[in-house]
Protein backbone atom coordinates (compact mmCIF):
# COMPACT_ATOMS: atom_id res chain seq x y z
CA UNK A 1 0.00 0.00 0.00
CA UNK A 2 2.93 2.01 1.14
CA UNK A 3 4.36 1.35 -2.67
CA UNK A 4 1.51 2.42 -4.45
CA UNK A 5 1.07 5.70 -2.41
CA UNK A 6 4.59 6.79 -3.17
CA UNK A 7 4.47 5.88 -6.82
CA UNK A 8 1.06 7.55 -6.74
CA UNK A 9 2.68 10.39 -5.77
CA UNK A 10 5.44 10.01 -7.73
CA UNK A 11 3.15 10.02 -10.96
CA UNK A 12 0.95 13.46 -9.70
CA UNK A 13 4.67 15.44 -9.09
CA UNK A 14 5.65 14.46 -13.25
CA UNK A 15 2.46 15.22 -14.45
CA UNK A 16 2.28 18.45 -12.92
CA UNK A 17 6.00 18.85 -14.13
CA UNK A 18 5.29 18.72 -17.64
CA UNK A 19 2.82 21.18 -17.55
CA UNK A 20 3.25 23.68 -21.03
CA UNK A 21 2.33 27.45 -19.48
CA UNK A 22 0.76 29.92 -21.20
CA UNK A 23 3.18 33.03 -22.77
CA UNK A 24 2.46 36.17 -23.67
CA UNK A 25 3.95 39.50 -23.91
CA UNK A 26 4.31 40.51 -20.94
CA UNK A 27 3.21 38.67 -17.79
CA UNK A 28 4.31 41.71 -15.57
CA UNK A 29 1.79 44.11 -17.04
CA UNK A 30 0.92 46.82 -14.43
CA UNK A 31 -2.30 45.95 -14.55
CA UNK A 32 -3.46 48.21 -11.68
CA UNK A 33 -2.42 51.40 -13.38
CA UNK A 34 -4.07 49.83 -16.86
CA UNK A 35 -6.96 49.08 -15.39
CA UNK A 36 -7.87 52.84 -14.07
CA UNK A 37 -7.41 53.70 -17.51
CA UNK A 38 -10.97 53.30 -19.36
CA UNK A 39 -9.43 54.26 -22.74
CA UNK A 40 -6.84 51.04 -22.41
CA UNK A 41 -9.51 48.63 -21.33
CA UNK A 42 -11.67 49.82 -23.75
CA UNK A 43 -9.27 48.84 -25.88
CA UNK A 44 -8.22 45.33 -24.17
CA UNK A 45 -12.14 44.51 -24.25
CA UNK A 46 -13.20 45.43 -27.80
CA UNK A 47 -9.98 43.21 -28.95
CA UNK A 48 -10.76 40.24 -26.71
CA UNK A 49 -14.70 40.49 -27.86
CA UNK A 50 -13.75 41.16 -31.40
CA UNK A 51 -15.06 44.53 -31.64
CA UNK A 52 -11.86 45.48 -32.58
CA UNK A 53 -8.38 44.58 -34.09
CA UNK A 54 -5.56 43.74 -30.67
CA UNK A 55 -2.64 44.68 -30.73
CA UNK A 56 0.53 42.21 -29.92
CA UNK A 57 0.27 43.01 -26.21
CA UNK A 58 -3.54 41.97 -26.13
CA UNK A 59 -3.50 39.37 -28.86
CA UNK A 60 -0.68 37.63 -26.79
CA UNK A 61 -3.15 37.15 -23.83
CA UNK A 62 -6.71 36.54 -25.84
CA UNK A 63 -5.04 33.79 -27.62
CA UNK A 64 -4.19 31.80 -24.67
CA UNK A 65 -8.38 33.13 -23.12
CA UNK A 66 -10.40 30.06 -24.86
CA UNK A 67 -8.54 27.47 -22.90
CA UNK A 68 -7.71 29.44 -20.02
CA UNK A 69 -11.20 30.62 -19.28
CA UNK A 70 -13.10 26.71 -18.73
CA UNK A 71 -9.69 24.79 -17.29
CA UNK A 72 -9.67 27.70 -14.37
CA UNK A 73 -6.28 28.91 -15.92
CA UNK A 74 -4.53 25.58 -15.17
CA UNK A 75 -1.55 26.48 -17.55
CA UNK A 76 -1.18 29.71 -16.51
CA UNK A 77 2.15 30.58 -14.41
CA UNK A 78 1.39 32.96 -11.14
CA UNK A 79 2.43 35.99 -12.43
CA UNK A 80 -0.57 35.44 -15.65
CA UNK A 81 -3.12 34.26 -12.62
CA UNK A 82 -2.08 37.26 -10.66
CA UNK A 83 -2.90 39.53 -13.79
CA UNK A 84 -6.13 37.19 -14.27
CA UNK A 85 -6.97 38.02 -10.62
CA UNK A 86 -6.52 41.99 -11.04
CA UNK A 87 -8.28 42.24 -14.53
CA UNK A 88 -11.81 40.24 -13.71
CA UNK A 89 -11.66 41.81 -10.05
CA UNK A 90 -11.53 45.52 -11.30
CA UNK A 91 -13.62 44.70 -14.57
CA UNK A 92 -16.41 43.25 -12.12
CA UNK A 93 -16.36 46.45 -10.09
CA UNK A 94 -15.13 49.25 -12.45
CA UNK A 95 -16.89 48.16 -15.62
CA UNK A 96 -19.52 45.69 -15.20
CA UNK A 97 -21.01 46.42 -18.71
CA UNK A 98 -16.78 45.23 -20.03
CA UNK A 99 -17.44 42.29 -17.21
CA UNK A 100 -20.95 40.99 -19.28
CA UNK A 101 -19.59 42.01 -22.50
CA UNK A 102 -16.00 39.41 -21.99
CA UNK A 103 -18.72 36.67 -19.66
CA UNK A 104 -20.98 37.05 -22.88
CA UNK A 105 -17.69 35.69 -25.25
CA UNK A 106 -16.23 32.93 -23.23
CA UNK A 107 -18.90 31.92 -20.52
CA UNK A 108 -22.10 32.41 -22.25
CA UNK A 109 -23.50 29.89 -19.94
CA UNK A 110 -22.26 31.31 -16.61
CA UNK A 111 -20.37 28.75 -15.31
CA UNK A 112 -16.44 28.89 -15.98
CA UNK A 113 -15.87 32.47 -14.62
CA UNK A 114 -16.84 31.74 -11.46
CA UNK A 115 -14.54 29.26 -11.24
CA UNK A 116 -11.41 30.94 -12.64
CA UNK A 117 -12.31 33.97 -10.33
CA UNK A 118 -11.71 31.47 -6.95
CA UNK A 119 -8.87 29.89 -8.76
CA UNK A 120 -7.22 33.16 -9.28
CA UNK A 121 -8.24 34.91 -6.15
CA UNK A 122 -5.10 34.02 -3.98
CA UNK A 123 -2.84 35.82 -6.62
Amino acid sequence: MKLFIILSALVAMTIAEDIVYFTTDNDYLDIDTAMKNPTLVKGFIDCFVDRAPCDPLSQSYKKNMPEAVPTACHRCNDPQKHLWNRFLTALKEYYPQYYWDYEEKYDPDHVYLPLLEKAVAEY
